[in-house]
């Protein structure tokens, strides 16, 4: 049996126990301690609150278990001795300071029928009390079937055996079910991200498993019962490799026998069944439930077949009431409120009439229990929601009335005819946070996404008439009529809807990301403005202390100077680094930081050595050191600099000595300070703590990245107590605490030629003489270096086929053994107290760019950005952006690049270029998935200053100007392709055009000199017009012609040519002609067309 989570245990079973001593008298039933006992039998009832609280505990099923809850924290559990083995991890390890003092267990006993054991319960349970008022908190429904409940043996089991005792004992039994519904509602992160998964294979499974089934069976007429389809997609829930999902089939079951109705007759019940009637066309409803590692979600959509415009009207209604209700779905809000905010919304939209097609309840809690009684989304349920519970929403009417009116457009051939009353359902998971509700099923479910239309028009019209006019007549009509029925949003066959899925989805993928970019947007601007705030509050005072200079000392008097110094000769005291130089016959020091560099030109009667000076006002490079600057800066407003000084000597050999020196010794000091700045924010490890008397997770024959001082390195890893270590062949080791991993990445190895394990560390460590963030082990699959044989080979070359198949046989066999060093990994650290966990790097999701200087393929995982299989890295911790900007996003550019802001605006972004077009929409569902704003841009951006100017903005991420009054763009918004000043822009521009034509429309009572000077000044614009063709070349290479247009022009420059009946030549010398007098006239029509152009603009005005 595998072992028991111990630490969630105590933290589930510490929530049960503290809510019993908050809400004891409410929730609990006044009950003075719990008896919780495991009656059930998981294959007899998988939802019993005893089964469900088990899983919930233990994280498996305990049946014939006792478990006693003191109100005072110490819990007693009796059963059988393998149950007690696997429990007795739990015992001594209550965490200190909790409400659980700790676990007793006791061993059931068939010698003495467990009078022992239930002695000890009964004195613990009345100790607890202290009277005799004892009130035993059970499951209440599950006492009766305890009763007479067997081994198998005619004898009582142990629970059977309990629960006579207490009643023996005249006990008082009290339901302590509804607290523990409360209790298990408030999920943790771990039950969420189990509640989301579950939910995703829901929503799978209805997308690439019903929808396409039920298209093709609507598209070819098939037929088909109810019970057969449903059956299918049963199927697909328990062996999720039927639609391509890569799922253990052991972690998944079906809830529910999957529900499918049509034909008039619905029933919006759980306990509803699929009948062995064939499906009808009409009003299709589907109910499916999954399980995942038992935790369970459920999905149910309406199809609409041929539906009249009463039916879209009424799905319409549904979707608003199931917004609204959503809206309503938020913290310290009653349960009740959900069902009170459908019926306003049907009330205030006038529709109160379907008020009473509600049904009794709009859903329930879920999680480990499919359907929580106590938690209902009831009129009358007072319960109050909170953060993190999980909740089926299921919205319908039934018994919805269709008459023979709403029938009349729809075709006689339509199923619909024969549909007297219709139902209709939508049911979504949906998540409360701590501020909204999120729905976790993503399936479709807007009219254009459930409509099919496959029936026409009767052919009553066919037979009358007898000439073919009058049927080309009728056709049309039928045809215009059937095109304003059904608009051309909706799916026109079920063949059609197949083909235009993938645009629907693009463009409504499109329209949600850009919604939801709109709220992350926000959401993100009031979260960094709390984070920088925060930082700056932790940080006040401290960048005062980093920014102070050190003073520079050379010698404290003139006695230390060396011995060796003399007035008039250049020296330099390698011991205390600075230069001594002789100013007016006295020795001055010089600090080797204040030397920018030293010139020694060549020699010709005398030698010159030139010293430059870092001064102020001069520009400081990134060799500056940094104490230095710091001096320039501080001194700057008041002290005077020497620029440089110059030496002259006709003996050379002093001055060439002192060049020689001063350039090593500004060698040496700039290499101590590259090495300082390197280590500086180096975080001092832990030693490796070997693991002993245990053995020791292995991976022999590996190469590690990078390589110590340029040679290939090679060896073993090995995973101890707190770290790994690397041991090369040739003693070199290398040690990664757990501590220290940022991010654990395996990937297997599939497309590349290597498998690899790679850490990215929180701080560097040093590797050689260089700090490293990123380390990496890999095993070659294939040499890199292979050459392949220039030779053709046939495809049946038993040589070759030998090859790939050795070659298969390895990947999979290094695939499975880095794959279990990492769970192993995984387990000691998780053992010694570590959190470690393993991502791998989404394939699918994968793109082609160039993060450094080559195409890659750059993968996403769970935390990160990453392409390892290259070097120099690429690993982008997704915590780190702040914000995506997508450059070079044209109509033209068949390629993009991605540019990823990091928080820190002191660090400069990270780029991705030359990715191609088709992976863009990817990309951004991606990273709307990942709550990462993004925005497009048709160039690049110097993002230098960009970032120089964000860093000095207090208020970039307020939409408010330092007055607080006037608004701006807040954060990353001006990034946008269309920002705010497009609409001003068009504005202008319809009332330029709305003054011009006003203008026109008044020049018809103008005088006659108005008229002669408007005639003169449209003759300048016409001639402007005529030498501006330049820039109107440009305008058409952006905008450009279609085929049709560029037709058209042709055939009417065909026409043009054959009514003159000028041939090629005298279109020539025409040309030649017209050439010559514009070359004469050309000084003077520009003249005009400018002074035409001011004309034109003074008169708009």
């Amino acid at each position: 049996m595998t072992e028991l989570d111990v630490s969630r245990f105590y933290e589930r079973l510490g929530k049960i126990h503290s809510h019993f001593k908050q809400h004891r008298s409410s929730a609990w039933g006044g009950a003075t301690c719990l008896s919780l006992n495991g009656t059930g039998n998981e294959d007899e009832n998988p939802y019993l609150k005893s089964v469900v609280l088990y899983h919930y505990l233990f994280g498996y099923e305990l049946p014939d278990t006792i478990l006693i809850l003191t109100e005072s924290g110490m819990c007693y559990i009796l059963s059988t001795k393998r149950k007690c083995e696997f429990l007795n991890s739990a015992v001594g390890k209550a965490p200190p300071g909790g409400s659980i003092l700790g676990v007793t267990l006791l061993q059931k006993n068939k010698n003495d029928g467990n009078e022992e054991n239930f002695s000890k319960l009964m004195k613990e349970i009345q100790l607890d009390q202290g009277d005799d008022n004892s009130k035993v908190g059970v499951i209440m429904k599950e006492v009766s079937k305890g009763k007479g409940d067997t081994n198998g043996k005619g004898k009582k089991n142990l629970v059977s055996s309990w629960e006579d005792i207490l009643q023996k004992d005249k006990v008082e039994m009290v339901d302590v079910a509804p607290g523990i519904s409360l209790v298990m509602s408030l999920k943790d992160e771990l039950e969420i991200d189990m509640m989301r998964k579950s939910s995703v294979l829901s929503n799978k499974v209805l997308k690439h498993g019903f929808v396409p089934r039920i298209e093709e069976v609507i598209d070819n007429e098939m037929s088909v019962t109810h019970e057969q389809i449903a059956s299918e997609v049963d199927g697909m829930i328990e062996d999720p490799s039927k639609i391509n999902l890569k799922v253990p089939k052991e972690h998944v079951e079906s809830c529910y026998f999957p529900i499918l109705q049509s034909g008039g007759t619905y029933d919006l019940k759980l306990n509803a069944q699929s009948s062995d009637e064939t499906v009808k066309y009409d009003i299709i409803i589907v109910s499916l439930g999954a399980r995942y590692q038992m935790y369970c979600s459920n999905i149910s959509r309406t199809f609409l077949v041929d539906p009249p415009k009463a039916i879209s009207d009424t799905y319409d209604i549904l979707l608003g009431m199931q917004n609204a209700c959503i809206e309503a779905m938020v913290p310290q809000r009653r349960l009740s409120t959900v069902y009170y905010a459908a019926i306003d919304y049907l009330k205030s939209s006038g529709n109160g009439g379907l008020v009473k097609s509600l049904p009794k309840n709009l859903g329930f809690s879920m999680g480990l229990d499919f359907r929580d009684s106590a938690l209902v989304l009831s009129p009358k349920n007072q319960v109050m929601i909170r953060s993190g519970m999980l909740f089926n929403l299921s919205v319908g009417f039934s018994g919805v009335a269709l008459s023979d009116s709403d029938k009349s457009s729809v075709g006689n051939k339509s199923a619909v005819k024969s549909v007297k009353t219709y139902a209709l359902q939508v049911a979504d998971m949906v998540v409360v946070t701590s501020k909204s509700a999120e729905v976790l099923t993503k399936h479709a479910k807007a009219l254009t996404d459930i409509s099919y239309v496959i029936g026409g028009d009767s052919d009553e019209s066919s037979d009358e008439g007898g000439n073919a006019s009058h049927d080309d007549a009728a056709y049309a009509k039928s045809l215009a009529n059937q095109e304003d029925k059904y608009p051309s949003g909706k799916r026109a066959s079920a063949r059609l809807a197949k083909n235009n899925t993938g645009a629907q989805d693009t463009q409504e993928g499109a329209s949600e990301r850009e919604r939801r970019q709109v709220e992350l947007m926000s959401r993100k601007n009031e979260e960094r403005i709390r984070e920088l705030a925060r930082a700056n509050a932790k940080n006040k005072g401290a960048d005062k202390e980093s920014d102070l200079a050190e003073e520079l000392i050379t010698y404290n008097r003139a006695r230390d100077y060396p011995d060796y110094v003399m007035p008039n000769q250049v020296k330099v005291d390698m011991k205390n680094e600075c230069v001594i130089l002789p100013i007016f016959g006295n020795p001055i020091p010089f600090h080797i930081s204040t030397i920018k560099n030293v010139v020694l030109p060549d020699p010709d009667l005398a030698t010159y050595l030139r010293i430059n000076f870092y001064t102020a006002g001069s520009t400081i490079g990134k060799d500056t050191p940094v104490n230095m600057g710091k001096l320039i800066l501080k001194h700057a407003p008041y002290a005077s600099f020497i620029r440089e000084l110059t030496f002259r000597s006709l003996d050379s050999h002093n001055l060439t000595q002192a060049f020689r020196q001063i350039s090593e010794l500004r060698k040496r000091v700039r290499q101590r300070e590259i090495r300082e700045q390197e280590e500086a924010n180096l975080v001092k490890q832990e030693k490796l703590v070997r693991t002993k008397n245990e053995r020791v997770p292995r991976l022999s024959d590996l190469t590690l990245r990078p390589v110590f001082s340029g040679r290939k390195t090679q060896g073993n890893i090995e995973a101890h107590t707190n770290g790994l270590r690397f041991i090369s062949t040739r003693g070199e080791i290398v040690d990664v605490m757990y501590s220290n991993i940022k991010h654990a990445i395996y990937q297997p190895c599939e497309n590349e030629i290597m498998v690899l394990i790679h850490f990215h560390l929180r701080n560097p460590i040093m590797l050689g003489k260089k700090r490293q963030k990123d380390i990496q082990v890999f095993t070659e699959v294939v040499d890199a270096s292979l050459q392949v044989d220039a030779g053709r080979r046939s495809m049946y070359d038993p040589d070759e086929m030998d090859d790939e198949q050795r070659e298969r046989q390895l990947r999979k066999k290094l695939n499975q053994a880095f794959k279990e060093f990492c769970r192993k990994v995984e387990s000691t650290a998780k053992k010694n107290g570590y959190s470690l966990e393993f991502d791998i790097p989404y394939r699918d999701l994968g793109f082609n760019g160039t993060p450094h200087n080559q195409m890659v393929f750059v993968q996403p995982t769970l935390n990160c950005l990453v392409n390892v299989t290259d070097t120099p890295f690429f690993v982008t911790d997704l915590s780190e952006v702040d914000h995506v900007h997508f450059e070079r996003v044209t109509f033209m550019s068949k390629t993009f690049d991605v540019v990823l802001i990091n928080k820190d605006f002191s660090k400069q972004p990270w780029r991705v270029d030359m990715i191609p077009n088709s992976d863009k929409d990817a990309i951004q569902d991606w990273l709307t998935d990942m709550e990462l704003s993004y925005t497009e841009g048709p160039m690049n951006l110097n993002w230098k200053q960009i970032m120089l100017t964000c860093a000095g903005d207090d208020r970039f991420y307020m939409n408010t100007e330092e007055d607080e009054i006037t608004q701006k763009e807040a954060g990353w918004e001006f990034l946008r392709m269309f920002g705010r000043d497009n609409n001003s822009d068009d504005d202008d521009d319809e009332d330029d055009d709305a003054y011009s034509e006003e203008a026109e429309a008044d020049g018809g009572g103008e005088s006659e000199a108005d008229s002669d000077s408007n005639s003169e000044e449209s003759e300048f614009d016409s001639e402007s017009e005529d030498e501006s063709d330049f820039d109107a070349d440009q305008d058409l290479e952006e905008q450009g012609m279609d085929w049709e247009d560029m037709e058209k022009a042709a055939m009417a420059d065909d026409r043009r040519r054959k009514q003159s009946g000028r041939d090629e030549e005298e279109d020539a010398r025409l040309k030649a002609k017209r050439g010559n007098g514009s070359q004469s006239r050309g000084s003077s029509k520009r003249t005009s067309s400018g002074s035409g152009r001011r004309v034109e603009k003074r008169r708009r005005r």
